[in-house]
């Protein structure tokens, strides 16, 4: 929880439209499902349910939003916070000012306006960025230097058809007819933000997009992508963080859920989440249900990275820290869905009544490591099909799914079934490309491109969030002089580009890694860095830099930048999710990572999680266990950056 300024109130309005009627031309969607994501994750900062507006479909008409933001308006004062998300369609309509680079505006799209522009209807339903910008401006000075606001757009802007997931928008620009722009040049970030004269004490401003203004915004498992991510990092994210951190946390996230879209964030992002002081409270989850005295349920799952086997602590509610002496009961996991967890308890409670119990985290273990398929229609060749099935098959690592929409990669055939190719179910990213040699394709470079995805895939999805373990890590932007090869450090930010991504380019950019103890014991670290094709290499210690682990052993509250470490960059141009974890063991992934698997006995392994990378990767020689057994503790957090050829 969150310790604020007692005066201070908090404010938030919900905005989601999923059913928008049939004479508007605007295809449904699931924006229903993003409220109880964002309200529950407000809950928990303590947001009151009385000061939560909720327009939901016909409530959220161009006069319902404004007329809401007007009553909002008028209830505020200096120091309050307040939180806007919009869930539903966005796009691209034509500038009526002549204040856009790219002769459009951005919109978001009430429930009474229409896709295409009438005779009878040239827009006046939609709210431009204008619009936008000055309900921000006011707001930001109604609040003051000492209020906060932070919006979050779960929608897109524009974008064309594309294969696989539902879209929010992706409709072609609202314009009249024969309108051409003036420019093509595309804006780097969501494109809102409009700069317009604002007080010298107004509020600091955050606003979080699910994507760029040129990019399609995809639903996740029914759920907008940015919803989804924003409410997993909140629950996952340790203590006293800033919008950058929680920007990086939703940023890796969609990385694995939505990867072709291009989260942004603008404005303060360097200020704390509410402004608030962080009170240390344990993460906890509350009881849904007491089915059976030995048996409860709560409501957490997969989405928390909730997994069967996972024991826990009952605890009596408002317990801030597990001590032994506090314990009720304990208990395991022994089903997870999607957001609930059904736990069978070591001895019975005493009262079926829900609300008394907490549930704390004992010790988590990994989930399965699983991956669906499907194979396209224009895949032909029966080799692959059957490697790919027996593949999942003897290792337990997934199935063969029949609707592409269940899948996560997609195999098929292309240039007349000359090229076979793997692409993600969700965005078409290209995993790997193979020519066809002697007549047939390598089943076992494809099984291993399967396991190397599917592997990166859950170890960004990976989160341990013991308190007592944490810490935190970032690349320090430098730059080395091509003539003399000297590094000269830089300001902080100035690798970020306008979306709030941190970018390298392979010529003279360099970095140095920094990181800090945020607990109060030693601790050592490791971190391993995950490409887009969920291949994984070792990036401190690496073999350029081989710390031992005294060299990697950070005194309690202690900040750490490896100057001896210089790290440059080279291709492909990609977006990379870095990955930190933290114990009070040694921990190396070094030679597991480097070796692939094959030089490092998972037996011996001084740290269980070095016995994960060793054991997943034994999975594609032929083990039969798809779950890596034993309880892992520590904490771990990510940083994400993009290699690019040259920056603007």
């Amino acid at each position: 929880m969150f310790s604020l300024n007692v005066m201070a109130e908090k404010y938030a309005i919900i905005i989601a439209i999923g059913d928008y009627p049939p004479k508007t031309g605007w295809s449904s969607i699931s924006s229903a499902n993003d409220v109880p994501l964002i309200k529950n994750t407000l809950l928990k900062q303590n947001f009151k349910a009385e000061n939560i507006t909720v327009l939901s479909n016909a409530e959220a008409t161009r006069a319902g939003i404004l007329s809401a933001i007007e009553d909002l308006q008028s209830k505020i004062k200096p120091g309050d916070i307040v939180v806007l998300h919009y869930s539903g369609h966005g796009q691209q309509i034509f500038d009526n000012n002549g204040d856009e680079i790219d002769d459009l505006d951005e919109a978001i799209v009430p429930y009474d306006a229409l896709v295409r522009y009438t005779s009878n209807y040239k827009g006046e339903n939609h709210i431009r960025d204008d619009e936008l910008a000055n309900i921000f401006t006011n707001l930001r000075n109604a609040l003051g230097k000492d209020g906060q606001l932070l919006v979050l757009l779960d929608s897109c802007h524009s974008g064309s058809s594309t294969r696989g997931g539902k879209a929010r928008g992706g409709e072609p620009e609202f314009t009249p007819p024969n309108w051409t722009p003036t420019s093509e040049k595309n804006t780097p970030g969501s494109g809102l933000v409009e700069k317009i004269q604002i007080n010298s004490d107004a509020a600091p401003f955050i606003m979080l997009s699910g994507a760029s203004a040129n990019e399609l915004n995809y639903e996740y498992e029914g759920y907008g992508s940015l919803s989804f991510a924003f409410s997993k990092a909140m629950n996952e994210l340790g203590s006293d963080f800033t919008y950058r951190k929680l920007f990086s946390a939703i940023a890796a996230n969609m990385n694995v859920i939505s990867p072709k879209q291009t989260p942004t964030i603008e404005g303060d992002a360097d200020y704390k989440l509410f402004k608030g002081e962080y009170v240390k409270q344990q993460p906890y989850f509350e009881v849904t249900k007491v089915p059976r005295a030995d048996v409860i349920k709560i409501g957490a799952g997969k989405l928390q990275r909730l997994f069967d086997g996972t024991t826990v602590n009952i605890l009596p509610a408002g317990t801030s820290q597990v001590e032994d002496k506090d314990i009720i009961t304990k208990g395991k996991i022994t089903r997870t869905t999607f957001n609930e967890s059904i736990i069978k308890l070591d001895a019975p409670l005493n009262s079926n009544n829900e609300k008394e119990y907490w549930v704390f985290i004992d010790k988590q273990t990994y989930g399965d490591l699983a991956i669906n398929i499907y194979f396209d229609k224009s895949l032909k060749s029966k080799g692959i099909k059957t490697d790919v099935e027996n593949f999942l098959t003897e290792n337990k690592l997934g199935e063969i799914v029949k609707d592409s929409t269940q899948a996560d990669l997609i195999i098929e055939e292309l240039n007349n079934n000359k090229e076979l190719s793997i692409i993600t179910a969700n965005g078409g990213n290209m995993v790997y490309k193979q020519t066809r040699i002697d007549g047939d394709y390598s089943g076992k470079s494809v099984t291993e491109t399967l396991f190397n995805y599917a592997q990166g895939s859950y170890l960004k999805n990976l989160k341990l969030d013991n308190l007592n373990y944490e810490f935190e890590f970032k690349l320090l932007p430098a730059k080395e002089d091509d003539l003399t090869g000297e590094i000269t450090e830089l300001e902080e930010d100035a690798f970020f580009n306008e979306a709030g991504k941190f970018q390298v380019n392979t010529e003279y950019d360099r970095a140095y890694l920094q990181v800090t103890n945020k607990s109060d014991r030693p601790l050592y670290f490791s971190i391993i860095e995950i490409n887009s094709k969920g291949e994984i290499t070792p990036f401190m210690p690496n073999d350029n830099c081989t710390l031992n682990d005294n060299e990697r052993l950070i005194a309690p509250g202690k900040t750490m930048t490896f100057k001896n470490c210089i790290y440059s960059f080279g291709d492909p141009y990609e977006t990379l999710i870095l990955k930190g974890f933290a114990t009070t063991s040694p921990i190396n992934f070094r030679p597991t990572v480097t070796s692939r698997g094959a030089q490092s006995s998972t037996r011996g392994s001084s740290n269980p999680l070095e016995g994960f990378i060793g054991q997943t990767y034994s999975q594609s020689r032929g083990s039969s266990s798809s779950s890596v057994s034993g309880p892992i503790d520590g904490y771990s957090t990510e940083f994400v950056y993009e290699i690019v050829r040259r920056k603007e």
